[in-house]
C-alpha cells in the first residue's frame, strides 16, 4: 500500500510536464511549369469559394456551442472560405500551369475545371481541407484530404514575405493539380476545353446544343457530335462566354479587395489563435489528467487510511495524498476556466470578418444592370441576365464592367428611382434628361448612365 502512497505522489509531480514536436515551415515547395504550354491546351480553373463547414444563416445555439467547443469561430469560418479560395487561386497562377484562373461563388461551365473544398478544421494551429477537382468531362482530377500543423517560424513575415503559414497545403493541392494534368496528352486537354465550350452552349441554348454533349450513366461527359465550322449560332454561345470571363474577372477584383483587406487582421488572428489552440489542447489534456489523478488519488487516500497501522508517518502519508488530489481537482477545474478564457477571446476576434459585397454594375451597350447582394445572388443574377442577352441576341457587342462604393450606392437609392422594364421587354427610349434603365431578373434596380 505504501508503494501505491509513493506511485500517487511520483505522478502528481509529472502531471503538469508536456512535450512539444518541433516543426520545421514551408517544407512544400510549388512546382512551377517548365515548359511553355500551346494556348489550345490552356486550362482555365474555377477555384469556388470554400465550404466554410458551418451552417448558412442563424445557428442554433446547441449548434453553436457544439462548434464553438471545437474551436471553430462562425465569423472567421466564413471569411476564411473566401480567403482561402483567394489564396489557392493565387497560388495556381503562379505555379504557371494554367490559363485563367478565378475565385467564383459556384462551380461554372465557363471553366474547364472547377475545384471546390471545406474547411473540416482550421484554428491557426491544424488545418483539414477536403478538396475536390473536376474537369468539364467530369473527370475527377482530385479527391482528398489535406491536413498540417503549422509552427511557430510560419508566422514570421520577415523571413518568409508573401508565404502564408497555410502555404503547405495550398502547394500541394496545387501540385497533385499539376501532376493529373501532366498525365493528360495533347488531345485530351483539347476535347476538355471542347466540351467546357458545348456545355456552356448547352447550358445556353438548350435547345440548339442540348444534345452536342451527353451525359453517360457514371456522371462522365462525352461529346456526340460537332457544330459546323463556323456556326454562326454556335460562336454567338461564345460571345456570351467571353462577357461571361470578364464578369468573372469583374467579380474577383472584389475577391481580391477582401483578401487584401483581410490579410493582415487574419494573419494576427491565426498567429494568436495558433497559441490559444495549442494552450487549450494542452489544458484539455492536463485539466483530465488532473481530475482523474485527483479523483484516483482521494480514492488511494481513503483506502490507505483504512488499511494502515495508524502511526505518524501513515497520517502524514495519508494526508499528503489528500490534500494534493484535492489540488489537483482545483487546478482542473481552474484550467477548465482558463479554456472558456481562451475560447471567449477567440469568439471576441471573430467580430466584423463578415464583409459587404460592393454591387456591380455590367453596362451593355450604353444600357446599365445593377446587381446587389451577396457574391453569389449577383453571379446567379448575371447569368440570368446573360440568357436573356443571347435571346434577345441582343448586348453581343460593348461591355462594361465595374464595381460600385458603397457610398454611392447610398446616394443613388436615396436619390435615384428607377422604372422595372419586364425581362422580355426592349429598353425604351429614355426621354430627354432621363437615363436608360433595363430590368434583372430577381435583381435590384438600374442605375442611371454615367453613375
Amino acid at each position: 500500500m505504501r508503494r501505491l502512497a509513493i506511485f500517487v505522489l511520483g505522478v502528481g509531480l509529472l502531471a503538469g510536464c508536456s512535450s512539444n514536436q518541433v516543426l520545421i515551415p514551408h517544407t512544400v515547395q510549388l512546382v512551377p511549369e517548365t515548359q511553355t504550354v500551346p494556348e489550345a491546351e490552356l486550362l482555365d480553373v474555377s477555384v469556388v469559394v470554400f465550404d466554410p463547414g458551418v451552417p448558412e444563416g442563424e445557428i442554433e445555439k446547441e449548434i453553436l456551442e457544439e462548434l464553438l467547443s471545437d474551436g471553430t469561430f462562425v465569423h472567421i469560418r466564413r471569411a476564411e472560405a473566401r480567403y482561402m479560395a483567394v489564396h489557392l487561386r493565387d497560388t495556381l497562377q503562379r505555379s504557371g500551369h494554367w490559363g485563367a484562373v478565378w475565385a467564383t461563388p459556384n462551380v461554372s461551365t465557363a471553366a474547364d475545371i472547377n475545384v471546390t473544398a471545406e474547411i473540416l478544421h482550421s484554428d491557426g494551429s491544424q488545418l483539414r481541407l477536403r478538396v475536390r477537382a473536376v474537369d468539364s468531362t467530369g473527370e475527377v482530377w482530385v479527391e482528398d484530404e489535406y491536413f498540417m500543423e503549422t509552427a511557430a517560424g510560419a508566422f514570421n513575415r520577415q523571413q518568409y514575405p508573401g508565404l502564408d503559414p497555410y502555404q503547405d497545403v495550398f502547394n500541394r493541392v496545387a501540385n497533385d493539380l499539376a501532376a493529373a494534368k501532366d498525365g493528360l496528352s495533347s488531345d485530351d486537354k483539347r476535347n476538355i476545353r471542347t466540351v467546357s465550350q458545348l456545355r456552356f452552349a448547352g447550358e445556353l441554348s438548350p435547345e440548339a446544343f442540348g444534345d452536342y454533349v451527353v451525359q453517360e450513366r457514371n456522371g462522365r461527359y462525352s461529346l456526340s457530335r460537332l457544330p459546323a465550322e463556323d456556326d454562326p449560332q454556335f460562336e454567338r454561345t461564345q460571345l456570351v462566354r467571353d462577357r461571361e470571363h470578364l464578369f468573372v474577372d469583374t467579380l474577383n477584383e472584389h475577391y481580391v479587395d477582401f483578401y487584401q483587406n483581410s490579410l493582415e487582421p487574419y494573419h494576427g488572428w491565426r498567429e494568436f489563435a495558433r497559441e490559444e489552440s495549442i494552450a487549450i489542447r494542452e489544458l484539455q489534456r492536463s485539466s483530465r489528467w488532473r481530475t482523474g489523478l485527483g479523483i484516483a488519488g482521494i480514492l488511494a487516500s481513503v483506502v490507505y487510511g483504512v488499511n494502515s497501522d495508524g502511526d505518524f508517518a501513515d497520517r502524514v502519508v495519508r494526508d499528503s495524498i489528500m490534500y494534493m488530489s484535492m489540488e489537483m481537482l482545483q487546478s482542473g477545474m481552474l484550467r477548465r476556466q482558463e479554456k472558456q478564457l481562451h475560447s471567449s477571446a477567440l469568439e471576441e476576434l471573430s467580430v466584423g470578418f463578415d464583409e459587404e459585397v460592393k454591387p456591380m454594375v455590367v453596362e451593355l451597350e450604353g444600357v446599365q444592370h445593377r446587381f446587389t447582394g451577396t457574391a453569389q445572388a449577383q453571379y446567379e443574377d448575371w447569368r440570368d441576365l446573360l440568357r436573356q442577352i443571347y435571346i434577345e441576341e441582343t448586348g453581343l457587342g460593348s461591355m462594361d464592367v465595374y464595381t460600385e462604393a458603397l457610398p454611392e450606392e447610398e446616394a443613388l437609392s436615396e436619390e435615384t428611382v428607377s422604372e422595372e422594364v419586364e425581362p422580355t421587354e426592349a429598353p425604351a427610349e429614355a426621354a430627354e434628361g432621363e437615363t436608360d434603365t433595363a430590368a434583372v431578373p430577381d435583381a435590384a434596380a438600374a442605375v442611371p448612365a454615367g453613375a
